[in-house]
């Protein structure tokens, strides 16, 4: 690995030793203008005559613009908010605290305020900023800003003076030439796993599909379901609805958010199970806890182990969870309880495979919602419960593997990103000389 010749303390104690001919300036020096905040206006519907509106859920964690969340905003309000290219925004604050974009599109388009806008001045190149940005730099620096407050919010006043290491104008082009093509080469492998794990999950859901609706005799006699989405099933399965199967079906509330007294964080409260919890996995605890307050004074509804419950609305919409510890939910959680016509887990893996069916239903009534009745009318194919138990050791025997695999790929995109910030950090601090 190449170096220069000669290196100096950087004066900053997490960037460490940098080239001697570098400098190391706050960012608010390397700009046209102060930061700026964006727009407080709501989003429009999209409109190609107006400017697009980008907004912080806009940009992805890999700093793209998403394609399926386009808004606009009029020129009236727009005007004072307009992007050029090579201005970077920065996330403020929430989850996507510190995430940067730089703008390099062609069409009109301005921000919001979750936002701050930096335009670069002749002294830094945007994309080498960016790049400094997804480095380990940066991450250190927000680090050292989240340890001074108990809010992880980055304002305009604390993003002024991040600390930049600043080679010559000829060498940051350089070295943004040098990373864009290292970094494609690892964003290509880290797509090529990402790929790879859709096809995985695909094929795991295929065979959770085939197993509930078809069973795992291939040689079985088969008639018509009756039903599109489970097709031909074994001749001796039963198909049902849910309202048949499940004869206490229900949901939950939500405990006013206003009375602190009616959640703690202390683990000796009771279990309460929001939609976000859900994701098609066991249900071993809960991100909330509720006080004996709030289940005496809301009449809280406790299921028991073994139920299954369907996210009826939300992110999770569709999800499913299997409990393994008794809770109550919130009222957007549909819990089937235990049957004797349905083992647990087949179950859980049944209303996996319907989640499709669940959401065409719930968008043909106009809303993005799962509602009960939706639920209680899904007719399901129902084998004999010896059965049953036979196709979850099935299914449990193959994902296992699919799992494994899946898990790999996983490590593999984690390697393949700490090699590419490890880079980034390499070149933007001189370590490695690519010029």
């Amino acid at each position: 690995m190449k170096q220069y010749n000669s290196y100096k303390d950087s004066g900053v104690q997490w960037i460490g030793k940098i080239p001697s001919h570098w400098k190391v300036m706050c960012l608010k020096r390397l700009l046209e203008k102060p930061l700026q905040y964006g727009a407080n206006e709501p989003a429009e519907d999209i409109n190609v005559n107006h400017p697009r509106y980008i907004r912080i859920t806009d940009i992805t964690d890999d700093g793209k613009l998403r394609d399926d969340s386009c808004k606009s905003l009029s020129p009236q309000k727009a005007q004072d908010y307009l992007l050029k290219k090579g201005d970077i925004l920065f996330a403020r604050s929430g989850a996507t605290v510190g995430k940067t974009y730089l703008f390099d599109e062609n069409y009109s388009a301005c921000f919001a305020g979750y936002l701050i806008k930096a335009s670069c001045s002749k002294q830094i190149l945007p994309t080498y900023l960016l790049y400094y940005t997804q480095s380990g730099l940066y991450n250190n620096w927000k680090n050292s800003i989240f340890i001074q407050s108990t809010i992880q919010n980055i304002g305009a006043d604390k993003y002024s003076y991040l600390p930049i290491t600043l080679p010559q104008p000829s060498e940051q082009q350089a070295i943004a030439a040098y990373l864009d093509k290292k970094c494609a080469e690892i964003d290509k492998a880290i797509a090529t796993q990402q790929k790879r794990i859709e096809l995985l999950q695909e094929l795991r859901q295929n065979i959770i599909t085939h197993a509930v609706t078809r069973g795992i005799n291939p040689d079985a006699p088969l008639k018509d379901s009756g039903v599109e989405w489970i097709g031909m099933i074994p001749e001796h399965w039963d198909v049902m609805k849910t309202s048949l199967i499940y004869h206490h079906i229900g949901s939950g509330t939500t405990p006013s958010t206003s009375k602190p007294q009616y959640y703690t964080e202390d683990g000796d409260g009771y279990f309460w199970l929001q939609t976000g919890d859900l994701n098609d996995g066991l249900i071993m605890g809960t991100s909330k806890q509720v006080t004996k307050e709030a289940v005496e004074e809301c009449n809280l509804r406790f299921y028991p182990e073994g139920s299954v419950v369907i996210a009826m609305y939300g992110a999770t919409i569709g999800k499913v969870g299997l409990l393994k510890i008794e809770t109550a939910t919130n009222q957007a959680c549909c819990v089937l309880p235990n049957s004797k016509k349905m083992s647990e887990y087949y179950s859980f893996y049944l209303y996996q495979a319907a989640k499709t069916p669940l959401l065409i239903e719930a968008m043909g009534g106009g809303q993005p919602n799962i509602g009960q009745d939706i639920i209680k009318k899904l007719k399901v194919p129902v084998p004999p419960i010896t059965e049953q138990k036979e196709i979850v050791s099935y299914i449990e025997y193959e994902i296992i593997k699919i799992d494994g695999s899946i898990s790999k790929a996983n490590r593999q995109i984690s390697l393949l990103q700490e090699l590419k910030q490890s880079i980034i950090t390499e070149v933007v601090t001189g370590k490695r000389k690519v010029c």
